[in-house]
């Protein structure tokens, strides 16, 4: 049975996972459903806490087949509420003169395993430490607060990682506000339907 450890930053991002695929909390932001191999990791929000916790989630229980992370992202123009597949993350606090801008080249900014369909759209992301109002990225990306990280330990530990990210807001942190109440927007069952119909899960 292939081993798949979904993660999300957010308890409101992952008890609404963990509840649809019947996983049971079997410690403090850890939750499984045995049967199906299937568990899920809270791991906080931003990119040094998914790093600490993931880090020491994979020395206590060893490495998962896949790992997938799930949660909120905004975007620079991509429609509010829109699902999408990230494609490769970067570091969007590397900045250094004489290296190449937002890469890591020691790892993390490996290609993500995709959906080999043409349903969802695959796209770049850059991971940040504060969220993200304005950027001088002109392409159609996304921005998160813990990718990043996530695909650094995976690239460390050679553990498949696929992303999937519902867009909150254009670089508006009043539009993620003003779109909280909206469930079209929010909720994020939605993906698991995607990845069941693609024989992920």
């Amino acid at each position: 049975m292939k081993k798949i450890l979904f993660i999300t930053a957010m308890e409101k991002e992952g008890k609404q996972i963990a509840g649809t695929l019947k996983m049971k909390e079997i410690e403090e932001n850890l939750f499984e459903n045995s049967e199906k191999g299937l568990r899920l990791l809270i791991t906080g929000v931003g990119k040094q806490l998914t790093a600490i916790n993931l880090t020491q989630y994979l020395g206590k229980n060893g490495k998962p087949d896949l790992i997938i992370n799930i949660g909120y992202a905004g975007s620079t123009d991509i429609p509010i509420g829109k699902w999408v597949n990230i494609l490769r993350v970067y570091n969007y606090e590397w900045d250094i003169p004489g290296e190449e801008k937002y890469v890591m080249l020691a790892g993390g900014s490996q290609k993500l395993k995709v959906i080999e369909n043409t349903e969802i759209e695959k796209v770049e992301c850059y991971s940040s430490e504060s969220f993200v109002t304005e950027t001088d990225i002109t392409e159609t990306v996304a921005f998160d607060m813990e990718l990043h990280s996530i695909s650094l330990l995976c690239d460390l530990f050679d553990i498949e990682l696929m992303a999937l990210k519902k867009i909150s807001d254009n670089l508006s942190l009043g539009d993620y506000y003003n779109n909280l109440s909206k469930d079209e927007v929010f909720e994020l069952v939605s993906c698991l339907e995607i990845l069941s119909k693609n024989n992920i899960i």
